[in-house]
């Protein structure tokens, strides 16, 4: 099944740019529910540099894009359907037919039962001799009786010979499904890289680019069959996810090591992932730092009341996390924390995720339901106007994996945006940026007393005027507007026309 989205509304987005080039076409891979952060503002930039922008991918979440509209911007969904998806469509089609004939043949008997009996023979009449002995005989109770039972006994060895059966195919079909669930994630990956070349062929793109490896392999292919430069873009250290295991894992490896090295260029988001991926592969990518977009001066100075919001005094101090309630990023702790936190300070988080519910069960356990907040997600383009109104932002990313451990959040770029300091789990990245920028302070992610003190020291009377100083400084020198020129480089060197 196709699906094409066109977006053509106001450009409301994108800042003033200088007369962009024309005529030129990208096709941005990827297989994400929603189009966010670092994907988001690469289709902003090409849309800035005046391409015609296309997103190849899978079938999405509604709201594919969150708001982000533009004449030139559209999308087109592939399908993918898996072993797993095929099989279990298969088995549901098959009950189906086979309780539309049960109806079937039950409603023939019970016809069948409504229908007047024939005519006795005549020898059951007293046409022959004795033929009325016999026809009573055939008629009395006691023979009703046996024949009522026989018939009992009979459907009762059908439901048996049934069940039987039926239990039966459902144990090869429990075994194929599990043997099918076990490879679901690569064979929708495979899948996607079967059906995605031809999708991007078809918009006749100038610039094919992917994102993670679920974005390289059909970018990659499409775009050696096409004759055009391929930008991969590496979000993360995508292998060592945690929601990969280690057989798909070692599946996978040798598919990206391939393919990122067909690429023409590639940008990553961090230094220490950048290194790994050239330890491993071979490859010395581009940083591109995964920092966000300015923060109008008029937002900061006036934001959103989030203390009104969440409910809370005026003059409450706001420690803020904003993200996906989500395991392994250490949410746990941020609450447990909040029994440490001095008098009027507040958690509060905004966002959704599947952690919801545990965390504001784990809040009634420890009593702290007076001050941690749970507030819905926001749109990405009214995130700022929260963030500037709390007093120090939390980024609780836990080493659950080597992603994590890796990793750069986008949130150090946004809590210093919008001129807030952090505290941050002691990770290589965050540890390096709040060292050097004097703009927060790190603790030990599992320690929920650590973080506790490492939020009563960023908020402790003097010393917070100097974080907050010194983070936005940190914010309006690293924002996507400067880091978008490595970016911008890139796009110019592949596409430049000699």
């Amino acid at each position: 099944m196709r699906q094409r989205e066109q977006i053509a509304t106001p450009m409301t987005e994108l800042p003033s740019r200088p007369e962009p080039r024309s005529g030129l076409r990208a096709v941005v891979v990827a297989m994400k529910p929603q189009i966010a952060g670092r994907i988001r503002r690469n289709i902003l930039t090409l849309l800035e540099l005046g391409f015609e922008v296309t997103v190849v991918n899978s079938t999405p979440r509604p709201d594919f894009f969150q708001g982000l509209e533009h004449p030139r911007l559209s999308a087109d969904f592939v399908e993918v359907r898996s072993l797993a998806v095929r099989y279990q469509a298969r088995m549901t089609r098959k009950k189906d037919e086979r309780q539309a004939r049960w109806e079937r043949e039950k409603e023939r008997r019970a016809q069948s039962l409504r229908a007047p009996a024939p005519d006795a023979p005549g020898w059951m009449k007293g046409e022959l001799p004795c033929a009325e002995t016999i026809y009573r005989a055939w008629t009395s109770k006691r023979v009703r009786q046996v024949r009522k039972e026989f018939d009992a006994a009979r459907r009762k060895a059908d439901r048996r010979a049934t069940k039987l059966l039926r239990s039966t195919r459902r144990k090869r079909d429990l075994t194929i499904r599990d043997q099918l669930k076990q490879i679901h994630l690569v064979n929708r990956f495979v899948e996607f890289w079967r059906l995605s070349p031809d999708r991007i062929a078809e918009h006749r793109p100038d610039l094919v680019v992917s994102s993670d490896l679920p974005g390289l392999v059909g970018a990659s292919i499409a775009a050696r069959r096409l004759g055009v430069p391929h930008l991969h873009d590496c979000h993360e250290l995508y292998l060592e996810s945690t929601t990969l295991r280690p057989f798909e894992k070692k599946v996978l490896e040798p598919v990206e090591k391939a393919y990122m090295r067909r690429a023409d260029a590639v940008v990553v988001v961090n230094e220490t992932i950048r290194d790994e991926y050239e330890r491993r592969y071979g490859v010395r990518g581009t940083v591109l730092r995964n920092a966000a977009p300015a923060v109008p001066e008029k937002v900061r100075a006036d934001p959103v009341d989030l203390r009104a919001r969440a409910g809370i005094p005026e003059s409450s101090n706001v420690v803020l996390y904003q993200g996906g309630l989500v395991p392994g990023r250490g949410l746990d702790v941020c609450v447990r924390a909040a029994t440490g936190f001095a008098d009027g300070v507040h958690l509060i988080l905004i966002g959704r995720g599947k952690s919801l519910d545990e965390l504001t069960a784990l809040a009634h356990e420890l009593r702290v339901t007076d001050r941690v907040h749970f507030l819905p997600a926001v749109e990405p383009a009214e995130l700022p106007a929260y963030t500037a109104a709390a007093d120090v932002g939390v980024i609780p990313y836990q080493p659950v994996s080597r992603n994590n451990e890796y990793a750069l959040p986008n949130k150090v770029f946004e809590y210093t945006g919008a001129g807030i300091p952090f505290v941050a789990a002691d990770l290589r990245e965050l540890r390096r940026v709040a060292t050097t920028a004097r703009c927060g302070e790190v603790y030990d992610p599992f320690d929920s007393e650590a973080l506790a003190a490492a939020v009563g020291a960023v908020l402790d009377g003097d010393a917070y005027s100097t974080y907050r100083r010194n983070a936005v400084a940190f914010g309006r020198e690293n924002t996507w507007e400067t880091e978008r020129t490595i970016l911008v480089s890139e796009i110019e060197r592949l596409t430049a026309r000699g």
